[in-house]
């Protein structure tokens, strides 16, 4: 589809989590377009500081009133000029953009997220959910407030699991405890994971035995989103050159990248 930049109005801007913002975004395009697995570039402002935008994966999407939802770890100067963008504000969005994520080959999968992670499959689990397909949820944080997106998991029959480091809500402890006997008694046919370079690796390692497929969302700096820049860039393993996250992803084989 068409991806040049367009104009998306705020329709709803909360912080969320612990921290976090939450915005809900007017723009029939999108809203309309995207699918699991896809991002848009936004920017919180019209000024040339920061000149560029921001890569946010589409939380969830409502066609019929044209609006997408993101949820964004202020991080920066972009990040948190979005903390103040009222409802009505038009901004600035490309997208959607990457490789769309269908799941719809699978009987059952899990997904392995932490923090602002989570947000990046949200979309991916509810369409699952809506084909049948079984899902099992293991989401962790540092502490019970910043489980993002955990309302999006309690879907009936999605296994859903927490962990916190702090032992407030769920497992006190690493949650990968939990997935991994989840993993050997259910078998599930892939295994997503998002947030967390050591979820990544344990999904590796997983789709290494045999256990399962493992496929990992990976981030990446960017300045057009459509594969010109070559600013995301990641080595391929076992083969030579690069995929770039923003046109081959960003969701990948975890077998077939290197990972950060």
């Amino acid at each position: 589809m068409q991806t040049d930049e367009l104009t998306a109005r705020v329709v709803k801007n909360e912080i969320r989590y612990g921290g976090y913002i939450e915005l809900t975004l007017r723009n029939k395009a999108i809203a309309l377009n995207a699918q699991p697995g896809q991002f848009v570039l936004l920017k919180g402002h019209r000024g040339l500081s920061p000149i560029l935008g921001r890569p946010f994966d589409v939380a969830d999407t409502n066609p019929e009133r044209g609006e997408f939802r993101l949820v964004i770890k202020p991080t920066g100067a972009g990040t948190e000029l979005m903390k103040s963008l009222s409802p009505g504000t038009e901004v600035p969005v490309t997208g959607p953009l990457g490789t769309a994520v269908d799941v719809t080959n699978f009987r059952s999968l899990a997904v392995l997220v932490r923090g602002v992670g989570a947000a990046a499959v949200t979309f991916l689990v509810r369409k699952a959910w809506e084909e049948g397909i079984k899902i099992a949820v293991f989401l962790s944080a540092n502490t019970a407030e910043r489980l993002v997106c955990r309302e999006d998991f309690e879907l009936e029959g999605v296994d859903f699991f927490t962990a916190t480091d702090d032992g407030s809500q769920g497992y006190h402890g690493n949650i990968t405890d939990l997935l991994e006997p989840y993993v050997a008694e259910h078998v599930p046919e892939a295994v997503y994971t998002c947030g967390s370079k050591r979820f990544a690796r344990f999904v590796d390692s997983l789709d290494a035995a045999g256990r399962t497929r493992g496929f990992v969302f990976l981030e990446g700096f960017m300045a057009c989103g459509v594969g010109n820049c070559h600013g995301c860039a990641v080595k391929r393993r076992n083969a030579e050159g690069y995929f770039l996250v923003c046109r081959d992803g960003p969701v990948f084989p975890v077998s077939e990248v290197v990972l950060p």
